[in-house]
């Protein structure tokens, strides 16, 4: 089963090694994110995240 990385900031999977993986951080293309915590989930883990997440947009645009 494939491991994705997710940005813990934006939720962005694109995320890559920072300086070429020397400094042991990431760094996510979407908004900027460096650090050495990112999110470690399978590719359905990912998409429950996700769903569950504009559920909850969702639910509380309607308040």
């Amino acid at each position: 089963m494939r491991r994705i990385l997710v940005c813990p900031v934006c939720n962005s999977t694109e995320i890559e090694l920072d300086a070429g993986g020397y400094t042991g951080k990431y760094y996510c293309k979407k908004c900027g994110y460096v650090g050495s915590y990112v999110l470690e989930m399978t590719e359905g883990e990912y998409r429950e995240m996700i769903e569950g997440e504009e559920g909850e947009r969702h639910r509380d645009s309607h308040k």
